[in-house]
């Protein structure tokens, strides 16, 4: 999450809390352990009640009731292949890069298979029976 400094105006921190609250929900997809996405989905709700708090509040609009203002937020969190550009933690990293996901590649659907020791991605497509080699900057995860 965000390191949210104590001395934020409620107009920024309001901010901060949304990109919490989208980073949350990216996290509660890639992770598969039960009690991490029952966890993720606590600080989402916990995050959603605040955001709706002070919205209501401040007569503003929000990712939940303003379809650009999330496309704004997701736009700063995410590049045009939809890959997260904010810090990812090394559990993030694993989630998102364990083998058996899709990827997209190439504009089709890839597995992963395996990833070699220098960081190279083989992918199998099930479409064309085949595995390809790529780095990690060309795939994006399918979520």
């Amino acid at each position: 999450m965000c390191k949210v400094k104590k001395n934020l105006s409620a107009a920024e921190y309001f901010l901060v809390v949304q990109k919490e609250y989208i980073i949350s929900e990216f996290r509660k997809k890639i992770y598969y352990s039960k009690n991490d996405k029952i966890y993720y989905q606590r600080v989402m709700d916990g995050k959603r009640k605040k955001i709706n708090d002070i919205a209501r509040r401040n007569n503003l609009d929000s990712i939940f009731n303003n379809k650009d203002i999330m496309n704004q937020l997701r736009q700063e969190l995410f590049n045009e292949k939809g890959k997260p550009i904010f810090s990812l933690n090394e559990t993030d990293i694993n989630n998102y890069y364990s083998t058996g996901n899709e990827f997209s590649y190439k504009g089709d659907i890839w597995i992963l298979d395996a990833i070699k020791l220098d960081g190279t991605l083989i992918l199998y497509s099930p479409r064309l029976q085949q595995y390809e080699e790529t780095e990690k900057d060309e795939v994006c995860r399918i979520l």
